[in-house]
């Protein structure tokens, strides 16, 4: 019985152990996961550049050569605002891009029935229940969840509470 109890209670300690999210909560789906903070800095090669228009890619082309020459954005303000409105311009189009779009077609989704916050709201319960349950079996194992009925004279149960 004992280590049929402590099967049970450490059973439930290593299941509520793991029971720890380990996704990302969601993000925003006006800039995709793989899109990058400045565009400038990305090779013409790059799968994601070649996803823009012709017309980006020709402006991130001259913006990279002024960047070049101005190493420094902060001394420039001028260009840091041009690379800041290329920087959302480009996000924008990459992240209506159909590329993007194909990539994650339900980003608010964790599971095929589950968005992020309900598998949360899901995992929280089960540890919550798993905890009281395990508390209540350690109570079982060691004795505590009742009073011992091995006295030779009757003991008045004083809880009130009908067994």
């Amino acid at each position: 019985m004992k280590s049929t109890c402590l099967t049970i209670c450490l059973s439930t300690l290593a299941l509520a152990a793991c029971a720890v999210p380990t996704h990302e909560q969601p993000r925003d789906i006006s800039a995709p996961a793989d899109c990058p903070k400045d565009w400038t800095t990305l090779w013409a090669s790059d799968s994601r550049v070649k996803q823009l228009s012709v017309e980006l890619r020709q402006e991130l082309t001259t913006l990279r050569d002024e960047r070049r020459t101005n190493k420094d954005l902060d001394k420039n303000p001028e260009l840091k605002a041009k690379v800041d409105d290329f920087n959302r311009r480009a996000t924008q189009w990459y992240a209506t891009s159909a590329y993007a779009i194909l990539k994650d077609p339900s980003p608010e989704m964790y599971s095929i029935s589950q968005t992020h916050d309900s598998a949360d709201r899901n995992i929280d319960i089960s540890t919550n229940q798993n905890m009281r349950i395990l508390t209540d079996d350690w109570n079982r194992f060691w004795l505590w969840g009742f009073p011992s009925m091995l006295s030779p004279t009757p003991i008045m149960d004083t809880s009130g509470q009908p067994r």
